[in-house]
């Protein structure tokens, strides 16, 4: 073995070694603080002194400044420090109640939520909860949402609109690492970006679709028009999000609110899903990749993709396509 092939298993030995006693420390922290002997107070605080000797019971020899230097060596902080007053806390994930009123903050006006495709389907029913943890967590960028989620699966990120929360009675905590604690989340104040849910209570939307479609037979939603329902809206085009309410079925209907006959067959355009799920895993999130700009997928052919510098936004043009006028997925 080489001198240089030595110097990098040793340092990938220490640091493995680190970062198994960070996850020690964490889980006493945050979830089991009995299990060292270790009492925290209603804020989730312990005596620093009292966590070293823990570690050195499990003979793991740790003095202050290598504590500090440990938790500095992470991309974000795990544990809260106050030398002078001898305690330790962790910065978030707590599973045992621990009061934070110590660190109310006015959150920005809008905060994000790294999740997965998978789950959408139940966070939009239930909306966002703690699970195994006291709070939601938050983040203030779309960049470290991407990242949590991307732990998990396929990314989407959630927008959580700060100001109707603060005056419904929630509360925001956040931990040096600016993370965003909070209470679990109702639906009705989560927005999936660029969509959201519309009921169309006056039926603008069918009344519409059915006056572009008018007597062409040929379209492939003429027979189906009286079954038709509204349920989802995009702000950044003219996308609307139909169901079939007997087939169950998904139409994603690109409107064009032209005053001129149609006269164009097929017009207009669709894509169709077999489902609510597949809709979310091949329309929304790809829709939410162009918003945020998060990726570039050359295999994305029914539009182009024209990045609106001045809003911040992307805007989807239909693009015309005479061999693919029907998008089936």
């Amino acid at each position: 073995m080489s001198k240089q092939e030595y110097l990098y298993q040793s340092l990938v030995f220490i640091r493995k070694k680190q970062e198994n006693i960070s996850k020690l420390i964490s889980y006493w922290l945050r979830h089991n603080p009995a299990q060292a002997k270790l009492e925290a107070d209603k804020f989730g605080w312990i005596e620093l002194d009292a966590l070293l000797q823990a570690l050195s019971n499990k003979n793991i020899s740790l003095s202050t400044d290598q504590l500090i230097n440990l938790n500095r060596s992470f991309k974000k902080s795990r544990w809260e420090i106050e030398r002078d007053v001898n305690r330790i806390r962790a910065t978030h994930g707590h599973s045992f109640p621990v009061s934070l009123d110590d660190k109310i903050k006015i959150p920005p006006e809008t905060l994000y939520h790294g999740t997965t495709t998978s789950v959408l389907t139940q966070v939009m029913q239930d909306g966002l909860l703690s699970m195994n943890r006291q709070f939601v967590h938050l983040s203030e960028d779309i960049e470290t949402a991407t990242t949590v989620a991307k732990r998990h699966g396929k990314p989407f990120i959630i927008e959580v609109d700060t100001d109707p929360l603060i005056k419904d009675g929630w509360s925001f905590y956040k931990t040096n690492d600016s993370v965003w604690l909070t209470n679990n989340i109702p639906a009705k104040y989560l927005f999936f970006a660029p969509w959201y849910r519309d009921n169309d209570e006056k039926g603008y939307y069918v009344k519409e679709l059915k006056r572009e479609i008018g007597n062409r037979k040929s379209h492939i939603l003429y027979k189906h028009l009286d079954d038709l329902e509204l349920v989802w809206n995009t702000g950044t085009c003219d996308d609307a999000l139909f169901v079939n309410k007997k087939t169950s079925k998904y139409y994603v209907v690109h409107l064009t609110y032209t005053t001129e006959e149609q006269e164009i067959d097929g017009y207009p355009g669709i894509n169709i899903y077999n489902s609510f799920e597949n809709w979310i895993e091949n329309g929304l999130w790809i829709d939410q990749q162009y918003y945020y700009d998060l990726d570039e997928r050359e295999y994305i052919t029914k539009y182009y993709v024209i990045k609106n510098k001045s809003k911040g936004f992307f805007k989807k043009i239909w693009q015309k396509l005479s061999k693919n006028i029907f998008s089936k997925i």
